[in-house]
Parts: structure tokens; sequence; C-alpha cells
């Protein structure tokens, strides 16, 4: 950062880091068609949030809308006048109580992209907005409206000319076909938005990647007309020669020390940098803007970055996703490989339905629609309940398959010999998936000059079956590995409250709870809270009994836990499933039980 940067605006972005950096993380990587295998552009993307989260995928059809028809996003953010005619799309909800204004990916029927990251902490805090600003908006306005990448950064441009951006900093990746661009907005309305050259990869996590760009490439760059001069009198950016800004470093003049130091960001791009180009960058303000290799890039490739984790640290929590600080961390809850085609209705995403290192990656053509199991609630009802939510949209059932899948790879972080053996499971399962993958592209291919419709309705259905496959081998995933049991002592149990709630662990033939080990217990929810290192903040026993409890002639663990750590993160009036962690003769033990959760 320059060093002429106030010491007021470092104090403010120190009080702001405590609740700012945790906020909805990502990590992006972009693939030019040039250095793509399939010569097509990619886009891979982990969407990470923190709390409880629900995932669920939609198409929308196009629509015809009424005149004078008005969009309320956030409660407090402008209302934006509807246009007469809207695009198609298929789109991924991160569905959260309070409501997420900056997590959802979107592609739409002209073959789209949208999706982002958080850059939050730069030196924007108090630019205006009009009528409380545009935020969410940005992403469902692109994918109803946008006709190219290059249209979606001018209209995202236009939008936040027009009533401010609400957030402090945030890239957006819109690509499309023929285009990968990075569009960085900033509080208020300020921009730099950059194309991705097709003989470039770039990676990001949750700092400014835009660094020094060439502002005289008209075709390539597009910037707010004041960006340099406002840096300048902020005092943020100083010409090594006065009137030549070529020496212009956006990352360097917007983003604060604190974001782009911060090492939940550095050791994800350090981890992907090493692993495309062998080398180890240690200090970020040298992070490239974009890198060229010598070799092409499969979905494989890419998926494998995704899935990554640094081998910079030591493991001792217990859990193997300690923090923020790996590509595929703790509060990973998507992750997604785009392949942009020629033509958008047979453009695909291999995706997990959570942490990609945890999960089994499945294929989709995305305008073909999701499957029925892929979502919980109808268009309309996501669409009310992305800021108008009701607790029992959250609440734990079998028939929501987003707890499969959250299950699995809960166990798995603690039972860490069952993840390391996972890799080999998950190769076995996406090369047969593969093998019959490749068949249904070649197959639509063939049928959509034919019949749109019959060639959407066999995506459709491959669709359905590729995610009941993962769903099927996740299942059977769970059922092998969720072998122990726990009965929480309380039907209910208050959000954050005091007192003690006693949760017993059952013994079984083989399995002896009396051999738990106190040290290494732990009770509470299965979400990552708000704090970069959340499972320090779980429940520990305050005291442990052997006793029979179920008659079966064997002594099961009746432990007793604080209610505060053990709900602390939760919310109110949702059933809620919490987990025990725990040593039992030398070996992991994992269980949960639910319970509602009261104010």
């Amino acid at each position: 950062m320059n060093p002429k940067l106030s010491l007021s605006s470092l104090i403010i972005g120190a009080a702001l880091a405590s609740f700012a950096l945790p906020s909805n993380a990502c990590f992006t990587v972009i693939v030019g068609k040039n250095l793509s295998k399939t010569g097509e552009i990619m886009v891979g993307h982990n969407e990470d949030n923190e709390n409880r989260i629900m995932s669920n995928q939609y198409y929308v059809p196009p629509m015809t809308h009424k005149k004078g028809e008005l969009l309320t996003f956030e409660a407090s953010a402008a209302k934006i006048p509807q246009v007469e005619k809207t695009n198609g799309y298929w789109w991924e909800q991160t569905l959260h109580p309070a409501g997420y204004s900056y997590s959802d990916g979107f592609f739409n029927d002209h073959g789209v992209l949208i999706t982002s990251n958080n850059c939050n902490l730069t030196i924007e805090k108090d630019e205006k907005t009009t009528d409380g600003g545009i935020g969410y908006g940005i992403r469902r306005l692109l994918a109803e409206r946008a006709t190219s990448a290059r249209d979606g950064v001018k209209l995202a441009i236009q939008l936040v000319s027009k009533y401010g951006y609400r957030h402090q900093g945030r890239t957006y990746t819109i690509a499309d076909k023929n285009e990968a661009w990075q569009l960085a907005l900033l509080k208020g309305g300020r921009y730099l938005a950059r194309k991705v050259g097709d003989n470039e990869v770039t990676l990001m996590s949750n700092a400014f990647s835009l660094g020094k760009v060439d502002l005289n490439d008209k075709n390539n760059v597009i910037y707010s007309p004041d960006l340099v001069t406002h840096a300048i009198e902020k005092g943020t950016y100083k010409p090594a020669k006065a009137g030549d800004y070529s020496d212009f470093n956006f990352r360097d003049a917007y983003q604060l020390p604190e974001r782009i130091n911060a090492d939940r960001n550095t050791y994800r791009v350090r981890t992907g940098l090493l692993k495309l180009t062998g080398k180890k960058i240690d200090d970020p303000l040298q992070f490239p803007t974009a890198i060229k290799l010598d070799r092409k890039l499969s979905v494989g490739d890419v998926r494998e970055i995704l899935r990554q984790t640094n081998p910079w640290d030591e493991r001792k929590s217990g859990w193997y996703h300690e923090y923020f600080k790996d590509p595929s961390n703790g509060g990973t809850f998507d992750s997604a490989v785009y392949v942009l085609r020629k033509d958008p209705r047979t453009s695909y995403t291999w995706r997990t339905s959570g942490r990609p290192d945890s999960q089994f990656s499945y294929p989709q053509f995305m305008l073909a629609g999701p499957s029925a199991g892929q979502s919980y609630l109808s268009v309309e009802q996501g669409k009310e309940a992305q800021f108008r939510s009701r607790p029992d949209q959250f609440d734990y059932g079998p028939n929501r398959t987003v707890f499969t899948f959250i299950n699995h790879q809960n166990i798995l972080d603690w039972n860490q010999k069952e993840l390391k053996d996972f890799p080999a499971k998950q190769k076995s399962f996406e090369d047969r998936m593969n093998k019959d993958f490749q068949t249904a592209l070649t197959r639509a291919d063939k049928m959509i000059p034919v019949s749109e419709d019959k060639a959407m309705e066999k995506m459709r259905e491959f669709n359905a079956d590729s995610f009941n496959r993962a769903l099927g081998a996740t299942a059977a995933e769970l059922d092998r590995n969720n072998k122990y049991t726990i009965i929480i002592g309380a039907n209910e149990l208050p959000l954050g409250g005091e007192g003690t709630v006693k949760v017993t662990l059952l013994s079984s033939k083989g399995f002896d709870a009396t051999k738990l080990d106190k040290s290494k217990t732990y009770f509470g929810d299965g979400y990552p809270d708000n704090s970069i290192h959340y499972n320090n903040k779980r429940a520990q026993p305050k005291s442990v009994e052997f006793i029979d409890v179920n008659g079966d002639k064997l002594k099961d663990a009746v432990i007793e836990f604080p209610i505060k750590g053990a709900t602390e993160y939760t919310f109110p009036n949702v059933l809620t499933q919490l987990y025990l962690w725990s040593v039992v003769d030398g070996k992991p033990v994992v269980a949960f039980d639910t319970v509602k959760i009261k104010k």
C-alpha cells in the first residue's frame, strides 16, 4: 500500500477488519480460450460463506413484465424499474437467514456468466449512493438483461453510475463464449474493468487482483473517468512523473493493506500460483494480474486448483478445515468449473454441492434446468426468500438434499483418514461420469439442429441422473461413515443461552464410549461462524459420566456441555443438527442429532 495512506484510514480499516474479513469469501480461476484444452473459456469458482447456508438451483424462464414494475432486493436498497422482457437464466442460490447480497451465481440464455469475489476494506467508505444504492441487484439484473459479457460490464457500470454501489469493494467475473471480464466495483460507483486475455489465466481470492493495467487499452480496459485523479486526491497514489499514469496500480491505490496482506487471501492465491507455475510468491503486491502458461488446462486441472489445501500449515485442531486459508475451505458451500461453449444451450458446469475436496463433482447442462432434488423451493419462493426468508426454510429435513452433502463433509472433516482416502473415490466416480457426459454432450450437439425441445429434454434427463448419482454416492459414503449415535437431552435449546445440556454418546457392540477423550471432545453447529478460526468456539465438556442409559448393559458417555458455545452461531426457530466431535479409543468419532433453537 502507498505509504502516504493516512493513519486515520488505516485505523478505520483495522476496526472494520474484525467483521468485514470473514464475510462472503470466494476463490476464482479464469482460463482464456487459448489456454483451455477445450478451446473454450473456463471459469472455476468456489463460493465461500459463513453460517447456515441452504443451496438451491433453479432455471428461471424468460418473462414479460408489466409496465411500472419495481424490483425490490435488500430492504434498504434502491427500487429498480424492471424492463419489459427479461432473459431466462440458471440461478445458483446461497440462501441465508439474514439474506446474502453478494453470493449467488447466474448463467443466462445468451451465455453470460456472473460470479463475484468480496474485495472489502478499501479507501472508499463514505461515498454516497442514491436511494440506498444497488447491491444484489447487479447480478440479478445482469442475468435478466445482458446479451454478452461486454454488454454485462457496460450494464453494471450504468447501474452503479445511476444508483451507486453499496459494497466497499467487489470484483465481478462476467464471461461468455468470447470474452471474460473482471469488473472491480467500489463503494459509490467507481470501477475498473479488464478483459482477460485469450492466452491468460487469472487467480483471485478476496483482494483485488487487478493491479497494473494498461489504461490506454480502450478496447480491453474500462474505468471511471476520475479513477486515477481520485486516488491522487486521497493520497494513495502519486505518479512518478506528473501527468504520466503508466505506473498506476489499482490494487495498491484502492485496497487497504489489511485486506491485501490477510493470510486467508494470500495463502489461497499462493497455493494456486504454486500449482500453476511451480513458484511461491510471498509478496501479495507481486501477485500477477494474469499469468501465461506453456501448457493448456483441462476441466480437471481447474477442478484440482479449486480442491487444493495450502501445503504450509499444520492442522492441529482435529478438523482438517480449520480456517479460510485454503481454496477449498471450511466455508466453501458450492464449487463449479464452468465451460462456456459456442452454443450456450450446451454450456456446462462440473460442480460440487459443498467443499470440492470433500464431495463428488458432477456435470450439469445449465440451461436445461436442474433436477427436482436440487431445490426445495419454487422460483418465486426462492426470490421472496432471498431477503425475506422464514425460519422453517432452514429446518433440517431428509427431503432437503443439501444436508446429505453437509453431513458427509462434516464427518470427513474430523475423520481425516476417510478424507485422505476420498480422492481415489472421487476419481473413480468422476471418470465414470465424464464418460457418460461426453456421450450426452455429443448427443446434444447432434440433436439441437433437429429438435431443440427434445435435445433440452434429454439434457434435463441427464442433469437429473447426474445429480442423483452424485447424491447416491454421497449418501452411501455417509451411511458407511455415520456409525455412531448421540441423543441431545432436550427438544429445544436457547440461542446462545446460559446453562448446560447433556449429550449421550451410546456404546454399541465393538464400540466402547467409556474410552472417550474428554480433552478432544466438542459439541456445536457444523457450519462456520463469523470467525476465521471458527472451530475454536465450539462447546467443550464441563463433565462426563459413564452409565448405562438404554439398558443394554453397555456403559454410555453422558457429556454435559455449556449451551452457549453449542448454539451461539445458530438461528432461532430453526430445527438444527448439532454435532459431537470426539476421539474414542484413539479414533475419531462424529455423530449428530437435531434440536429446535429458540431465542
